[in-house]
């Protein structure tokens, strides 16, 4: 599963929650967004990051973001997860 984690400079949640997906996903499937590089992710994401976000378009995590809640969001068929 690859996943997109929306994330901004000086966010220590953010950290927290890039160093969980890597662990869970694998540093090749995560793809981070600085929200603060676009207006429209400024005005949708400001308060929720960290936010991950699925391929499908799905949000999985935001804000406090566990190995746990992203092992039990991950492909059980996915050998990476």
């Amino acid at each position: 599963m690859n996943i997109t984690i929306y994330t901004r400079q000086d966010c220590p949640l953010c950290l927290e929650g890039i160093s969980s997906a890597v662990a869970v996903f694998g540093r090749d499937r995560v793809t981070l967004v600085d929200i603060d590089l676009d207006l429209s992710l400024i005005e949708k994401y400001t308060d929720r990051v960290p936010v991950v976000e699925t391929s499908s378009g799905e949000i999985i995590a935001e804000g406090i973001i566990s190995v746990r809640t992203l092992r039990e969001c991950a492909d059980p068929t996915d050998s990476t997860a």
